[in-house]
């Protein structure tokens, strides 16, 4: 599979090990297990943000994403296959909009080194 040049919204849910998964994401020598994995392996991708959340609100995320024009669906089931969402993984025309909206539903970025 082949990703355009830009800026992606991957959305998941660490399922209670938040901490371990970003260190295993942010990683560059891993087994490949997760969907994300396979993006990352890629040299030119990067991870530039992490917006976290206190509330399980992955699916509720990506169907407020889903609906936003300033967003593209990539490949449908990516980072989905534990769940009915179409993806958890588009393509971003407007970082800025996509921002206000992980804001508004109570997102927080996270600021911290190797990101």
């Amino acid at each position: 599979m082949s990703f355009k040049k830009g800026d992606y919204i991957y959305i998941g849910s660490a399922k209670g090990c938040l901490e371990t998964r970003l260190q295993r994401h942010l990683k560059k020598e891993k087994r490949k297990f997760w969907h994300i994995d396979y993006l990352l392996e890629n040299k030119k991708a990067k991870i530039l943000q992490i917006w976290t959340i206190d509330k399980k609100v992955e699916c509720q995320t990506v169907e407020v994403v889903w609906q936003d024009p300033t967003t593209e669906i990539i490949k449908k089931g990516f980072g989905s296959s534990d769940c009915k969402c179409l993806t958890h993984l588009f393509f971003v025309k407007n970082k800025k909009q996509i921002e206000s909206i992980l804001k508004k539903i109570g997102f927080s970025r996270r600021t911290e080194s190797g990101i």
